[in-house]
């Protein structure tokens, strides 16, 4: 600790250095980071060098396909400049290594429904069936709702006031809570809405 440094100060910059990886992915980034050191610990490493760093991502290239490491990269370089203030980012030979490994790599697109094939299956799918996959369906178009905002999603979120629904999302991404309107679903929407009914339900059920 340095001397013209305060205890008080210490601890309130190590509580900030706390928060600077990202909430809900922090679990990600900690089980990356500690990866890597029990690495650096069976190879008796004590210094991370630019060489230390290519020969441990070199050896987990051929186990993973390169977006994985690109994303392995991400999160071990962040770790290394709060914890060890170390930024791996200026070392010009790992990342011409991981562009290298990217070399005749094809990500797979995922499969996109058409405009017609969504309205085709709200209309037509059996609501015992997949009432809860309509409801999904139709809040993430709507909301532009990532997976975890749906999941996370309750009845509590959602206001109906007849002729739409007022649905508000606490957590996202950014952590600024954000509010959309559901309409142009009259099937779906109103007091006595079959589908909120059968969510609030389900709901109780699983609470």
């Amino acid at each position: 600790m340095n001397n013209c440094e305060s205890e008080e100060i210490v601890k309130a910059a190590n509580i900030a250095i706390n928060n600077l990886l990202p909430t809900k992915s922090r679990s990600l980034y900690d089980i990356a980071y500690h990866r890597f050191k029990k690495w650096c610990a069976e190879k008796n490493v004590q210094v991370y060098s630019e060489n230390v760093l290519l020969a441990y991502f070199s050896e987990n290239a051929k186990n993973y396909k390169s977006s994985t490491l690109w994303a392995q990269y991400s999160m071990v370089k962040s770790c290394l400049i709060i914890y060890d203030n170390i930024d791996i980012s200026k070392f010009p030979k790992l990342i011409a290594f991981l562009k290298k490994t990217g070399d005749g790599y094809q990500a797979k697109k995922s499969k996109i429904l058409t405009k017609s094939e969504i309205d085709r299956f709200l209309s037509s799918a059996d609501d015992k069936e997949f009432l809860m996959i309509k409801v999904g369906l139709i809040l993430g178009i709507a909301g532009a709702c990532r997976t975890d905002e749906l999941v996370n999603l309750t009845v509590d979120n959602i206001e109906d006031v007849g002729s739409s629904l007022i649905v508000k999302i606490p957590n996202t991404k950014t952590n600024i809570p954000r509010i959309f309107v559901v309409t142009d679903f009259p099937n779906l929407c109103g007091t006595e809405s079959l589908w909120l009914a059968s969510w609030q339900e389900y709901h109780g059920k699983n609470s």
